[in-house]
């Protein structure tokens, strides 16, 4: 691939969390990260001087976007008058080690599908639909044709597809609208077999659509349309 092809599509998504910390958090994250090691509510109220519900309701927020983990503490020393549940330590784990293996999982799975599937690109399309129904449920809430695009562009950002709008209309009269996707959770695995892969997340545009209630809505995925973009139109069929 020469250096004008590979400049072509969107960057690879941030392996950070899907919406920024605050400034509190980002600090102490920071902290425990500076320690050297598992540190406990008590070291970063130290650290800070927060209250320790403050410090938990921050720990709680980082671990749930993935940012923190928490890990065995040494277990409580034991003697007459002492007892009790050991301390918990918390962690900070660095981005990388939460992405990296699921992106070349999905790599060799989808591989593995362009090889033995007899067509690949209608497989990924099915495999996107499961993904949608998956993640909607089989029945959700019906929305009007605006609503369900809108749903639909929110859900990919969600996923770390970076969807920004692009100024001009295809059509004002079909009430079509293409946007820019500028990064990819799996662009790697999407330059690798992007037939298989960028029909996955085609099958789950058109089928979160139908399942919104518009099965009279289109969408059309460019792969590596533009330079920092994929382009994804969203229009009457």
């Amino acid at each position: 691939m020469n250096s004008v092809e590979n400049s072509l599509g969107p960057r690879p998504t941030s392996p950070g969390p899907a919406t920024p910390l605050s400034g509190a958090r980002a600090a102490l994250l920071d902290l425990i990260r500076a320690h050297g090691g598992p540190c406990t509510v008590e070291d970063l109220v130290r650290a800070t001087g927060q209250h320790p519900n403050t410090v938990r309701e921050h720990l709680e927020a980082l671990v749930g976007a993935g940012l923190a983990a928490v890990v065995d503490g040494p277990a409580p020393q034991r003697g007459p008058g002492k007892r009790g549940r050991p301390a918990k330590h918390y962690l900070a784990l660095e981005p990388e080690s939460r992405t990296e293996g699921y992106a070349g999982l999905a790599g060799v799975l989808a591989a593995e599908l362009a090889r033995l599937a007899p067509d690949p690109v209608a497989a990924g399309e099915d495999a996107g639909r499961r993904w949608a129904r998956r993640s909607l449920g089989p029945a959700p809430a019906p929305a009007s044709a605006p609503d369900a695009r809108r749903r639909v562009l929110a859900e990919l950002d969600d996923l770390g597809f970076g969807v920004e709008p692009r100024p001009e209309r295809v059509s004002a009269l079909d009430e079509s609208e293409t946007v820019r996707l500028v990064s990819c959770p799996l662009l790697a695995a999407a330059r690798d077999e992007p037939g298989v892969v960028c029909a996955v997340h085609a099958g789950l545009v058109d089928e979160s659509l139908r399942l919104l209630g518009h099965p009279d809505l289109a969408s059309r995925l460019e792969p590596f349309a533009e330079p920092g973009a994929c382009l994804l139109t969203i229009g009457r069929r």
